[in-house]
């Protein structure tokens, strides 16, 4: 009974091995910039994530998750997730998508999300109460060799 046991822990144990290399690496870089507007400076950290597959060498996914600060407090999170595809002569979007979240009382409205070639693009605006807006723009581009920025 225990050879047995023995067996299936080494058979599930190799297998945990062999699944590991099909996995996904992911890398994450990440930027601060100030915008300056009516309300006053607007803090906007922009982490860019890349996930490499290592199944689908031609395939990559990204996300550039935007955080906007105001007076110290998170006031919005906005994230652009995409799918590229390349193959050495040109790159495309395969799939692209937004999501978001507010606090304290700002508003998140007029999200377009277009598809050119290898970028893909989110543009938005954040409000609150009767000011003026915000804007949000945050793009993702895929270079024919997989180069994301």
């Amino acid at each position: 009974m225990k050879r047995k046991i023995s067996a299936v822990l080494v058979f599930v144990l190799l297998l945990c091995i062999m699944v590991l290399p099909s996995g996904a690496t992911q890398n994450t870089y990440r930027k601060i910039d100030v915008m300056n507007t009516e309300f006053g400076p607007v803090e906007v950290e922009t982490a860019l994530t890349i996930q490499e597959s290592l199944a689908r060498s031609n395939t990559k996914r990204a996300s550039a998750a935007q955080t906007f600060k105001f007076s110290g407090k998170v006031i919005a999170e906005v994230t652009l997730s995409a799918t590229f595809g390349y193959d050495g002569k040109t790159a495309w979007v395969v799939s692209a998508s937004g999501s978001h979240t507010t606090y304290d009382g700002w508003k998140y409205g007029g999200e377009k999300i277009t598809k050119s070639g290898g970028t893909a693009t989110l543009t938005a605006t954040l409000s609150k109460l009767t000011s003026s807006n915000i804007p949000v723009n945050i793009s993702l581009t895929c270079s024919p060799t997989g180069e994301i920025s």
